[in-house]
């Protein structure tokens, strides 16, 4: 039931990866899916987000009253992702390592395909499907908050998101919260009259050495990403910003980090003499899955079927489940296979290549 054309799924796969699909430029690689759509004759809608689209696949069900399901990725890569030139060998492909290889969604994309092939020759029967392929996932999970996920059907979905080798199941992702940080001081010239200046810069960076960073505790972290400030060397910075990022898996335990860093930034800045702005913004809401939720149950049941043996685990990082979750769909995130992602030297064993495609049958057959 779970038989894959290896071959051509890994012809596939090199034929996506060598197709540039930076975040919000995804559109030749829309265009090589929706050619194999219309060849299968599968009905697909594309949505219109940002400078690019989200694009929706559906296959009728054959059983009826089965309930649909649906599995997800995300069509972007980061850089650099120009003229990628895939090197595979019987047990790996990689990048020649000037570039990223892509696997980062695209051996998910390359799945959904040959799932989709072996179910039009087949005959296999299935209940409803969809196929979500998001854009600009790996700015900030842009593509997705841009869909309205009300267009969607299924009552599960599966995302196939997640590195290391096929097997491993994401029960938890965190809270993610940005906090940006605009300090305003007083510019003055800094070799005649620094003392009649307040610099936005020393105050933000006692600000920045004094508030929680790195990991908090083990479900919670904090990181300082961003600084700019200053116009020259003989000024005494009137402005310098930042921007902060705090994730856990425990929502209670964000909101309390973010009240540390914001009343350190108010009671710094005020001490110097100088004023702060502070925004902040929810990027995703966390969740969390039992094993013995039916999602869950489903993808451990489709693992055991194709001989690989599930690994629960919590993730540090969100994905387009965060989203999917929070729009009251059950999403649980999946490994496809990829390793050491977002750098050149990523690759993908060509044994989890096809196992995420055999796992994507499984899961749609099961």
């Amino acid at each position: 039931m779970h038989n894959v054309n290896g071959d051509r799924l890994i012809a596939t796969f090199l034929d996506l990866v060598k197709i540039p699909s930076p975040s919000w430029k995804e559109h030749a690689l829309i265009g090589y899916i929706t050619g194999i759509l219309k060849g299968l004759g599968i009905a697909y809608e594309l949505f219109p987000c940002g400078e690019s689209f989200n694009l929706l696949a559906r296959m009728e069900g054959t059983l009826p009253g089965k309930p649909g399901i649906a599995l997800s990725c995300h069509m972007d890569t980061v850089a650099p992702c120009e003229n990628v030139k895939p090197l595979a060998t019987k047990s790996r492909i990689t990048s020649d390592g000037a570039t990223v290889l892509g696997s980062d969604d695209k051996a998910a994309v390359a799945a959904f395909i040959e799932a989709m092939r072996v179910l039009r020759e087949s005959g296999i029967e299935h209940g409803p499907l969809e196929f979500l392929f998001s854009c600009a996932e790996e700015l900030g999970l842009y593509g997705i908050k841009g869909f309205d996920l009300s267009n969607m059907k299924s009552r599960f979905a599966f995302v196939f998101d997640s590195g290391g080798r096929v097997g491993r199941v994401i029960l938890e992702a965190p809270y993610h919260t940005t906090i940006e940080v605009l300090i305003k001081g007083k510019a003055a010239h800094a070799g005649m009259e620094p003392e009649n200046g307040i610099s936005a810069i020393r105050v933000l960076s006692d600000i920045l050495a004094s508030i929680p960073h790195g990991r908090i505790d083990a479900k919670t972290t904090a990181n300082i990403g961003l600084i700019t400030g200053g116009k020259a060397t003989n000024i005494v910075a009137e402005e310098a910003w930042a921007k902060i990022e705090v994730r856990s898996l425990d929502r209670k335990r964000v909101a309390a980090v973010e009240a540390k860093i914001i009343a350190m930034v108010k009671n710094k800045a005020k001490k110097a003499g100088a004023r702060a702005q502070i925004s902040r913004r929810l990027e995703y809401a966390g969740f969390s899955l039992k094993r013995t939720s039916a999602v869950v149950r489903r993808a451990t049941n489709a693992l055991m079927s194709i001989g690989a043996k599930p690994v629960y685990e919590s993730s540090g990082g969100g994905s387009d489940t965060n989203i999917i979750n929070r729009a009251g769909i059950k999403a649980v995130n999946l490994s496809v296979g990829m390793m050491q992602v977002h750098t050149t030297r990523e690759y993908i064993l060509i044994k989890d290549l096809v196992d995420s495609a055999r796992l994507a049958l499984a899961l749609v057959t099961e």
